[in-house]
């Protein structure tokens, strides 16, 4: 079940069977938790990416509040091994996508486009952040 009872799988399915190279996809909470996924042969496979994803977004973190000018938000995370590619991307309010995809993948075209896939399950999900209004 996804989270307000919103399904976007038909998102991650879209996704998966456009870039032939993709292997599965997911939404993950921060805490490891899978919300929805597509692709995975095996169920087990979904619980342990969808920790990998938590994991991956937790260690980045730090590194993205290095930058506070840029509001020290992960945007995109990426893990290159033989084999293929694990991506990470910030879907919303502690939220991700996550891809994992072999090799001969073309990364900027998949980046592109889980960017994009990003902010809109990050509206459909109603967990796209809103900015701290400040009172004068």
């Amino acid at each position: 079940m996804t989270q307000q009872g919103t399904d976007v799988s038909w998102a991650l399915r879209d996704l998966v069977e456009s870039i032939p190279e993709i292997r599965f996809a997911l939404v993950a909470s921060s805490d490891g938790k899978a919300i929805t996924s597509y692709g995975a042969e095996d169920p087990d496979d979904v619980d342990r990416f969808a920790a990998v994803v938590a994991g991956l977004q937790a260690l980045a973190q730090p590194v993205a509040e290095q930058f506070p000018k840029y509001a020290g938000q992960l945007r995109l995370a990426m893990i290159e091994v033989d084999g293929g590619h694990l991506f990470v991307v910030r879907a919303g309010v502690e939220t991700y996508l996550g891809v994992l995809a072999r090799e001969g993948l073309d990364q900027g075209l998949l980046g592109h486009q889980m960017r994009d896939l990003a902010r809109r399950m990050g509206e459909l999900l109603g967990t796209t952040p809103r900015l701290e209004e400040h009172s004068g």
